[in-house]
């Protein structure tokens, strides 16, 4: 197969659904000869910021020396973001050559065995860093965490964000429920930061740590970050802040990640690069990773005039900092706000327009190309906007279009509601010049 042809087949696997389980996920592993095995892994979870802390930490083990794997999902543009070793990502050809061998495997080995997506990408990625010969990976949860196919893995250290209510039709109907499921990354023994706070969770949390033996971090009782500002550098936004915890005191570490929130990410980051037992993680590899990282489609700037910012905020708790963020670090650097908004159908999308709207001058909404996005117009009917300005435009590319065209140059254009829509905004920019150099 050819690199079409091979993302052709994995997004085949989707007819397959999703199921939370390790034992497909353990079967491919031994068919492929344990890859897995000889690396030292990060795992992280969380409801939100659990890709940001993995980009954060991954940057930083670079920067300290180690030859460093990243395993995210999902991608925005390309499916080649998904696995990458040292900040490169992998390349099409080796997709398909994954892909290919992994394939002709399971016809021999497992020939009855009907893999999900996720599974098999993820044991394509675990025979990636293994031939990459990857020292250190970052191995970010798709979903949960218990039953989640990452979690066929014993780290050096765990990270659990946040818990919040997500994939309820997966994970349950309630915080307590889903914590159970994230609190299945805790290992026996296995040190785990966490920078969830509520306290229903919290208590969860620390029994599960207590009742495994896991060694302990929680945010503004173990770890947390200090002083803190931020400026305005290229049209983008540097913050830097002082840490304190495991690893000591680290003052004047630079993120150019936007949010309150990312300091909290940086912080936990930091938590877990300083208790990985048997590595060396310096305060000048975390400066250096940690102002180099690139996490792109979280706040990020894409044009300055007019303003253009690309958020993934897809459920209430991140629509909530998304507009926490723009009042705060984006007050008085625009006239209008032009929001480009779509969701998915499993998302509270009410309770998300519920911090969104008031923010927003006009709104235009739109659709992914995503089976799962909730159609433009059904939208529109659904969503109480108030005196906010409202159009329809289902095609995402031709949705931005239209508010730059409606823009002023000292305006600024919000999209955001799903990463999938920031997706198709990022596939259209990198076609134009005007952007490439934002």
């Amino acid at each position: 197969m050819d690199f079409g042809q091979t993302v052709d087949f994995l997004f085949g696997l989707q007819k397959f659904g999703t199921k939370l389980g390790l034992e497909n996920t353990l079967r491919l592993l031994e068919i492929l000869g344990h890859p897995e095995l000889g690396r030292k892994f990060l795992h992280i979870t969380g409801t939100n910021g659990k890709g940001s802390v993995s980009a954060l930490s991954a940057s930083a083990l670079r920067a300290a020396g180690y030859r460093t794997g990243l395993y995210t999902s999902p991608h925005l543009v390309s499916f080649t973001e998904r696995m990458t070793v040292n900040g490169d990502e992998i390349s099409r050809e080796k997709v398909a050559a994954l892909a290919d061998r992994l394939k002709q495997l399971l016809d021999i080995h497992a020939p009855d065995m009907k893999p999900t997506f996720f599974e098999f990408t993820t044991a394509m990625a675990f025979d990636y860093f293994r031939e990459m010969d990857a020292e250190a990976v970052v191995l970010e949860v798709g979903m949960g965490g218990r039953l989640d196919s990452t979690n066929v893995i014993t780290p050096e250290c765990s990270v659990i964000t946040n818990v919040e209510l997500e994939h309820r039709e997966y994970l349950g109907d309630t915080v307590e429920a889903i914590a159970r499921e994230k609190a299945g990354i805790i290992k026996p023994g296995v040190p785990l930061v966490t920078s969830e706070s509520k306290p229903e969770v919290l208590d969860y949390i620390i029994g599960v740590c207590r009742e495994k033996n896991a060694p302990l971090y929680v945010f503004n009782k173990d770890y947390e970050y200090g002083a803190s500002d931020y400026r305005w550098e290229g049209g983008k936004i540097i913050q830097k802040f002082d840490y304190r915890g495991p690893g000591g005191e680290i003052n004047g570490v630079e993120v150019p990640l936007t949010g309150e929130h990312q300091l909290r990410n940086a912080a936990a980051a930091i938590g877990a690069l300083s208790v990985m037992p048997g590595m060396t993680i310096s305060a000048d590899a975390i400066r250096k990773g940690f102002a180099s990282v690139k996490w792109e489609g979280r706040l990020e700037t894409v044009l300055q005039r007019p303003l253009v910012v690309l958020d993934g905020a897809h459920n209430t708790d991140s629509a909530r900092v998304l507009s926490e963020a723009v009042k705060e670090y984006y007050a008085g650097r625009y006239k209008r706000l032009l929001l480009v908004l779509g969701v998915l159908a499993d998302k509270d999308f009410k309770d998300m327009a519920a911090y969104l709207m008031p923010i927003a001058d006009s709104v235009i909404f739109t659709q992914a190309d995503y089976s799962r996005a909730v159609p433009a117009e059904e939208l529109s009917r659904m969503l109480d906007v108030g005196a906010v300005e409202a159009t329809v435009c289902a095609d995402v590319p031709d949705a931005l279009e239209k508010a730059l065209s409606n823009a002023g140059q000292d305006d600024m254009v919000l999209v955001t509601g799903s990463l999938y829509v920031v997706g198709e905004v990022k596939a259209w920019l990198s076609k134009r010049e005007q952007f490439l150099k934002a």
